[in-house]
């Protein structure tokens, strides 16, 4: 009788072992996609990275009339022409607008050199463009 019972533990423990290989899983998986799903997988890429690159902080120096603007702009510009400069209008004034950043700490590290000469000056969020 303790055989049996050896044996039939040893057997159900062979049997567990075995049938975990029987019926596992494979690690190769072959997927066909639809040219339609891909052509939209591509659109949805493309999309996402024209997202992303019109998601920056820019710095604000000034906001009021537009000889003013003009002035800082030009005065800005000759001080650092390698930055990005512009002004924009949005109703009833002018924007004096700096930079384009993808980083906040980047942007943040910009804006405390730039205080130093224009002391209104903040940052602007990608959102309040």
């Amino acid at each position: 009788m303790f055989f049996f019972k050896g044996f039939a533990n040893l057997f159900l423990i062979v049997l567990i072992f075995d049938c975990s290989t029987i019926f596992g899983q494979s690690k190769n998986l072959d997927i066909k996609i639809s040219d339609e799903v891909e052509k939209l997988l591509l659109l949805k890429i493309l999309v996402n990275k024209n997202k992303y690159e019109n998601n920056y902080y820019s710095i604000q120096l000034y906001n009021g009339n537009y000889e003013k603007a003009k002035k800082i702009l030009s005065k800005f510009k000759k001080k650092f022409p390698e930055w990005e400069s512009n002004v924009t209008f949005e109703t009833p004034n002018y924007k004096v607008r700096v930079g384009n950043f993808k980083e906040f700490l980047e942007a943040n590290k910009k804006l405390d050199y730039i205080r130093i000469l224009y002391p209104s000056a903040f940052l602007l969020k990608p959102n309040n463009l």
